[in-house]
């Protein structure tokens, strides 16, 4: 944040703060009072709440490698606080670590290496205060009152620090020390910490961060770099080599920039080929009128980097913070809130807007209030943001993924559609069919409903039937982590209830085994585990362009390659004779004696979605699972079928039975085929 540059709207804000919302979805488009799109609320914390008074600062986060737990680390007006958040809902306040000497800023600043937390302050003689994260483990009766464990006095104040990650050191800029410039401290003991070195040529550092460079040039390969974010008429990011801190070098700076006024803060891509930069008050460089810019920078060569263009937000909001995870940008623009941004397109010098969250109800205009920091590195998924006089926020974005998948049963090889019988018949449910059929749904899925208006559309989006998406362990398929119920569109689309989003989970940005189930069709799973982001994700699993897992229980008819049908009993075998197999529940479905009957419904017997169950004649329910097992049999006897389940990893479980017996006179196969053991049964 810019030094001595706020405009606070305290009467207008205590409104808000009084109240204290709870774990909240994002539902068209607000939750509860708060704007936001794919970000559900999951807590928020109140300045009281985290120990303090009048507002908070920056934060980070710690996960303590032998409980597991995660806690928010808040940098607040009288000192800094501890947020157990073992329950991202109900985050607990562990403790409160005053400020050194008890002095008050609304600038702090917390960082985190190993289990050692290091904080910094604008405020006079408060040098970094160091304190031990291991021992938020045994605190027994929360809230406890803190004290540092170490403090270093080689400076007073600081605007920023930054500990590297990987090597003993910490960088604190912004002091009274060297012109504003680098301060290193060595942290290798961090009950002892000691100078290591400081830069100074390049006068006074805003903000810094160091990288262990991995880019593309190649001269820099291995070096600590640290990007220095500079302003006061010097807007500018200079790149220094501080792999040694006793001998530290400039490697090359930014050029001018469009609107330069107050250079403040960024970060790097994956592949350290791009620099995203916040720029905090271009915004208002004389009298602009635009919205917030991300400026997009190619540091291919960091010798001589150069300007490729910047991203437009949607508001006026002056930017603060942001952050590079996953693939993924995280923004906190001051009254504009929380933001996530889509990156693959950055080497043009275009990003889109994915995701964000309104921290800040007032207006998202040009003023120092609202969203200061985001920590998004939980292994968890969840993102803290503090917002400067409303306090912590615990966010959950929205993951996305875009599947595509064909049933067998309704398929139409003529039209390449799968027939929407069900819904012109007015038999599909409003409510998902799965939890009354015993399916049990995981982390938010079940329950779902869709409406009227959904199912009165026609043509090629219109709706076939109810499936499960799930999401699996990338390396125990068998773990489901995350489950929706979600509908299938007559061109395989599978959407949301409301017809036309993509499905959305709540699970932490990373790879997952994706599968899809059906009522009375074998599923199917992704052999590899593929990513799921916020930033939309899209896999066909009728095109043979995602490999399925073992046994691939689809049918090719042409162009698709459909699920199997038959599975009428909604097991994980798809037998014709002998006990629990799928034909006699079709016979007993119309009545159990006269075989020619037909009764209309929604029936798990009705193999191919056509609105009626049937056992003889044409398009009967039957012939499609003896179709299925015959035509494994031929694959069998051709050596091309392979004995294990489409949907497990043990090659016991899987079987294909060929013996034909004589039944009832016909030649019917006594048979049954695996080809979907269901794990969570084992």
């Amino acid at each position: 944040m810019l030094r001595n540059q706020r405009s606070f709207t305290l009467p207008i804000l205590c409104a808000f703060a009084l109240t204290n919302y709870a774990q909240t979805p994002c539902v068209n488009g607000f939750a509860g009072p708060y704007p936001c799109n794919n970000v559900d609320l999951l807590a928020y914390v109140t300045l009281a709440q985290l120990g303090t008074v009048t507002e908070v600062a920056d934060l980070w986060g710690y996960t303590d490698a032998l409980t597991g737990i995660e806690y928010a680390i808040v940098g607040c007006r009288t000192g800094t606080s501890f947020m157990d958040l073992s329950d991202p809902t109900a985050p607990v306040r562990v403790g409160f670590l005053p400020a050194h000497n008890n002095s008050t800023s609304s600038w702090r600043d917390v960082e985190v290496s190993g289990t050692w937390c290091y904080v910094g302050s604008e405020a006079a003689g408060h040098g970094l205060q160091v304190f031990d994260l291991t021992r938020l483990r045994n605190v027994a009766t929360p809230p406890q009152t803190f004290t540092e464990d170490a403090h270093y006095a080689g400076f007073g104040n600081s605007h920023t620090i930054f500990a590297d990650k990987g090597a003993p050191y910490l960088y604190a800029v912004g002091t009274g020390t060297y012109s504003g410039g680098l301060h290193v401290v060595n942290v290798s003991n961090p009950l002892a910490p000691t100078f290591a070195g400081a830069w100074s040529s390049d006068g006074y550092i805003h903000e810094s961060n160091v990288i262990l460079y991995n880019g593309p040039d190649a001269a820099h390969v291995g070096k600590r770099i640290s990007l220095n974010f500079h302003i006061n008429a010097n807007d500018r990011v200079t790149f220094v080599d501080v792999t040694d801190p006793s001998d530290m070098s400039r490697i090359g700076f930014t050029q001018p920039y469009p609107g330069a006024r107050l250079c403040h803060q960024g970060w790097v891509t994956a592949d350290h080929r791009f620099l995203l930069m916040n720029d905090e008050g271009d915004e208002g460089t004389g009298g602009s009128n635009y919205n917030t810019r991300t400026h997009i920078f190619n540091i291919e060569d960091l010798e001589a980097p150069t300007y490729i263009g910047y991203y437009s937000g949607n508001y006026a909001s002056y930017d603060h913070n942001l952050y590079v995870h996953n693939d993924l940008v995280y923004q906190t623009n001051y009254t504009s809130g929380f933001a996530m941004l889509d990156p693959a397109n950055v080497a043009t010098g275009s990003l889109s807007l994915l995701a964000t969250f309104d921290t800040y109800l007032p207006n998202n205009g040009k003023t120092y209030n609202g969203a200061w920091g985001s920590y998004p590195y939980f292994e968890s998924g969840i993102v803290i943001v503090s917002s400067i006089q409303e306090g912590l926020f615990v966010l959950q974005p929205k993951a996305s993924v875009a599947l595509r998948t064909v049933l067998e049963g309704p398929y139409d090889t003529n039209t390449g559609l799968m027939r929407d019988s069900l819904r012109v018949k007015g038999l599909l449910p409003f409510t998902e069919p799965y939890t009354d059929a015993g399916y049990v749904h995981v982390l938010g899925g079940g329950g779902e409903t869709t409406t009227p208006a959904v199912f009165a559309i026609s043509g090629p989006n219109a709706i076939v039937d109810w499936v499960v998406v799930e999401l699996r362990d990338a390396t125990d398929p068998s773990t489901v982590v995350a489950t929706r119920s979600a509908l299938l569109q007559r061109d395989g689309d599978i959407v949301g209830t409301n017809g036309t989003s993509p499905v959305q989970f709540t699970v932490p940005v990373k790879e997952y085994h994706v599968a899809v189930r059906h009522r009375n069709h074998f599923g199917i799973m992704s052999a590899q585990a593929l990513p799921i982001s916020v930033a939309l994700k899209s896999y066909d699993l009728s095109n043979g362009s995602v490999a399925l897992y073992g046994v691939e229980a689809t049918t090719n008819l042409g162009a698709v390659d459909a699920q199997w049908s038959g599975n009428s009993i909604g097991d994980d075998e798809l037998k014709y004779t002998g006990s629990v197999n799928d034909r006699d529940p079709i016979l007993a479905r119309i009545g159990g004696s006269v075989a020619t009957n037909i009764v209309t419904g929604y029936f798990p017997e009705d193999i191919n979605l056509d609105g009626k169950a049937a056992y003889t004649g044409a398009r009967n329910d039957r012939d499609p699972i003896l179709l299925n097992i015959r035509r494994y049999d031929r694959h069998e006897r051709e050596g091309r079928a392979v004995a294990v389940a489409a949907y497990d990893h043990s090659p016991t479980a899987a079987q294909i039975d060929l013996p034909d017996t004589a039944v009832g006179g016909d030649m019917e196969p006594a048979r049954s085929v695996r080809t979907y053991k269901d794990m969570d049964r084992e």
